[in-house]
């Protein structure tokens, strides 16, 4: 922690040192300029802080080489100065002195590689090496981990770096223990990000695929997990692994000091979470993060997984990480319009038994439609139908539901003429699925509706559910427009005098 201030202090006044520099060169009048050019100067300098704690360029628990710190320094002062360029030219501020805006951005980099300079001298004694100076030849021995099989170990695993397993730690050789048999001789053991070191294997050879790099750095995570797929036979088994949402949060909030890493936090909320699901600046974040140390939510991960044609067969938290090992039963859907923005379309099941995109606002992380089964099978359904603590459910997807804000989006299915105001609810094919055959065929020859019976009748179980939804199809089947106006002022009187609510 002591050098982490240390750098930290450096950084701050090299920037005092560089606004300073940049005022005295101006002759404008000190006051005048500080005044004038003190809030931009800070902006600019408090984004280079965060972008430089987010790329952890303030050394902590490692040692970089001299190599890596030119690297990083460098790459936080372009992120810093990309990003300041960019919100000038967009917001076309031209006020700005061009003599003070260059001396700040070139005095910060000068005075960065003087630092770095600095903690080179510091270490002239020490060599720390950088990793492709780190030859791979250690040999791990298989054999003495796995002492019950020490003459059927493959060759091949013999041979892998022994960072891959001693990192693992005990807890997670003893987890994959409990689900990978290490002695067969189709066990593949990778720490890689690309999937083209997959696609050169051969098809249906390997039953197991263990990767342990961090699903958060590999950047076209799916592609990797339909490589892994093709690679795979049906039932064969995949290990990956990933620092989930929570996990980040909990490590962000024990590493930093109080009030510190609350605004680590935010920041690394806004610019790692937030940033990456908007239009414009999802761009920007790719470019500058070439999605590496991505930040995903647990049910984005197993909901990645299952569309990508596995069944999740165990799931364990050890360390802080996430290992999830997944059993291929099918191949992958290929879902190249997966979204992460505020709007989505679902598919649901319509009129005639089509597929409608039913628009609304997102309340479950991404992917998470593909965990419906999954969920389903380990929660069941709680009163009212909804399944039974779904972890799916953001936190402000919880308040949209409540107060119906995420259906707001359906109005434009309204208009356009997939829906009709009462109706039963367009559902997903898995809850179309535990309905009886009779109210299938009943449901699919009517329109799905924006108000559904279950606010005119508020059933509890599912078998409710079905009966209050064939209960409203049989009456709108005889007298439509009455049944539809009866349902309609009885779910109104319900939402308003008795507060019901969507869950």
């Amino acid at each position: 922690m002591k050098r982490f201030y240390q750098q930290l202090f450096l950084n701050i006044f090299i920037a005092l040192l560089a606004f300073g520099m940049s005022i005295k060169l101006h002759h404008g009048g000190f006051f005048y300029d500080v005044g004038q050019f003190g809030p931009p100067a800070l902006l600019f300098y408090g984004a280079h802080i965060l972008i430089s704690l987010f790329n952890r360029k303030y050394e902590y628990k490692e040692t970089y080489g001299s190599r890596e710190l030119i690297k990083l320094y460098s790459r936080c002062w372009l992120h810093t100065t990309g990003l300041t360029l960019l919100v000038l030219v967009t917001l076309q501020i031209t006020w700005i002195s061009r003599q003070v805006l260059l001396t700040n951005i070139f005095g910060l980099l000068i005075g960065e590689m003087a630092l770095v300079s600095f903690i080179r001298l510091l270490r002239k004694s020490v060599l720390v090496r950088d990793p492709d100076e780190i030859k791979e030849a250690d040999v791990i021995d298989l054999a003495a981990l796995y002492p019950a099989t020490p003459n059927v170990v493959p060759p091949y695993l013999q041979k892998l770096s022994a960072g891959i397993f001693e990192q693992s730690g005990v807890k997670v050789r003893d987890y994959i223990s409990k689900h990978f048999d290490l002695s067969l001789n189709q066990t593949l053991v990778l720490n890689q990000e690309s999937r083209f070191a997959l696609l050169d294997l051969p098809p249906d050879y390997y039953h197991h695929i263990l990767n342990f790099h961090k699903l958060n750095n590999i950047r076209f995570i799916n592609k990797f997990l339909e490589a892994a797929n093709s690679r795979l036979p049906i039932e064969g088994t995949l290990l990956v692994c990933a620092e989930t949402t929570n996990q980040r949060k909990a490590r962000i909030m024990n590493k930093y000091p109080p009030l510190l890493n609350g605004i680590y936090y935010l920041g690394d909320y806004l610019l790692l979470r937030v940033f990456p699901k908007l239009p414009v600046t999802k761009k920007i974040y790719f470019f500058l993060t070439k999605g590496d140390k991505r930040v995903v939510s647990r049910p984005e991960i197993l909901g990645r997984l299952c569309s990508c044609g596995f069944e999740i067969v165990d799931e364990a938290e050890i360390d802080g990480i996430l290992y999830v090992v997944g059993r291929k039963k099918r191949l992958p859907v290929y879902d190249n319009d997966a979204s992460y923005g505020p709007l989505i379309y679902l598919n649901r099941i319509g009129k005639d038994g089509k597929i409608l995109k039913i628009f609304k606002i997102r309340t479950m992380h991404p992917y998470s439609e593909y965990l419906q089964d999954y969920i389903y099978a380990q929660n069941d359904l709680a009163h009212g139908g909804k399944i039974r603590k779904d972890y799916r459910v953001t936190l402000l997807g919880y308040f949209l539901r409540k107060f119906w804000l995420d259906e707001l989006p359906m109005l434009y299915n309204l208009l356009k003429g997939d829906i009709k105001l009462v109706g039963v609810r367009p559902i997903s094919k898995h809850y179309f699925s535990l309905y009886s055959d009779e109210l299938q065929q009943k449901r699919i020859q009517y329109k799905p509706g924006l108000v559904p019976p279950y606010y005119a009748d508020m059933p509890g179980t599912l078998e409710e559910i079905m009966a209050s939804e064939m209960r409203y199809l049989d009456l709108y089947e005889k007298r439509p427009i009455i049944t539809d106006a009866n349902y309609f002022f009885k779910a109104f009187y319900n939402i308003i005098f008795k507060s019901a609510r969507s869950r």
